[in-house]
């Protein structure tokens, strides 16, 4: 099965779609439906397209879209996994975005930006200690290349500026947008960045938070889709596989190899060092293959 059907599928608007959920308005990247809880009347659950995630604000029901799945069919979510792969994808829906972004750039020109942008970070001792208690070694720490995100508008302005001086272009790069006074930023928050590999290239960078969002996730994508001059960063689920104690998103040409579905990068990472391609994660539950 190709990356995109997987995608498709394992979608939350596949899942609303699946589940009938009535849809009411749209925002942006956020479909307001009935809560199939509470049955509240107005629009009180959020499906972020994004993340994949859902909310509601009035039960306060919360997770993602497998979860969802799960719990309104009553079965576990390694069910409801098989039953979602298993049927077709049905992804139509009424969301109407008003944001313009920028165009990607390519997996090679996204690569250049995020390694140099890297090599301009440090990982501090606090962030150190806390991958060393996750379980790394230091020469798994340094090999992935965790970094500290800076959180400092002047000290990002001045990154972005330097590495402008060195004839990087940061246009079409998820993450960096341009602020109020016109000048290059990106987007940050408290936590460590991660980078995503795709043939042996840094084509995405993953935020571990410090503290959990609302929706219980400590991992999101770096993206600035809705920022001035940014770029969206498209992949909402991430199937991956590891390889050289690296985690890599699969290509179409890679559909036979042992996979990962997971959200947590912390996680997969330390899944992937251990146990190479022996191993399937399902939203960040461990489905061993023997």
């Amino acid at each position: 099965m190709k990356q995109q059907e997987i995608l498709k599928k394992l979608s939350i608007i596949n899942v609303k779609n699946k589940l009938g959920l009535e849809e009411l308005f749209s925002k942006k990247d956020i479909i307001y439906v009935k809560c199939p809880f509470c049955n509240s009347e107005k629009g009180t659950m959020k499906l972020n397209v994004t993340n994949n995630s859902y909310i509601c604000k009035n039960c306060e029901a919360r997770g993602y879209a497998i979860g969802l799945y799960a719990k309104c069919n009553y079965i576990s979510n390694k069910e409801a996994y098989h039953k979602l792969i298993n049927c077709d994808a049905d992804i139509s829906n009424n969301l109407v975005t008003s944001t313009t972004t920028n165009t990607k750039k390519n997996d090679e020109e996204l690569d250049i930006v995020y390694q140099a942008f890297l090599d301009s970070l440090i990982l501090d001792s606090n962030h150190t200690m806390k991958l060393l208690q996750y379980g790394f070694s230091i020469e798994e720490i340094e090999r992935i290349g965790f970094k500290t995100i800076p959180t400092k508008d002047s000290q990002k302005v001045e990154i972005c500026r330097k590495l402008i001086e060195k004839g990087i272009d940061l246009d079409g790069i998820p993450g960096f947008y341009r602020d109020k006074k016109f000048r290059w930023n990106f987007k940050s928050h408290e936590g460590i960045f991660i980078p995503i590999f795709q043939n042996c290239k840094i084509i995405a960078l993953r935020i571990h938070l410090d503290k959990e969002y609302n929706t219980d996730t400590t991992d999101i994508w770096f993206s600035s889709s809705q920022d001035n001059n940014g770029t969206k960063q498209n992949n909402n689920i991430m199937v991956i596989y590891p390889e050289n104690n690296r985690i890599q998103i699969m290509s179409d040409n890679q559909e036979n190899r042992d996979i990962i579905v997971v959200s947590e990068m912390i996680l997969a990472y330390k899944i992937a060092s251990r146990f190479k391609n022996n191993i399937i994660i399902r939203s960040t539950k461990c489905y061993s293959k023997n």
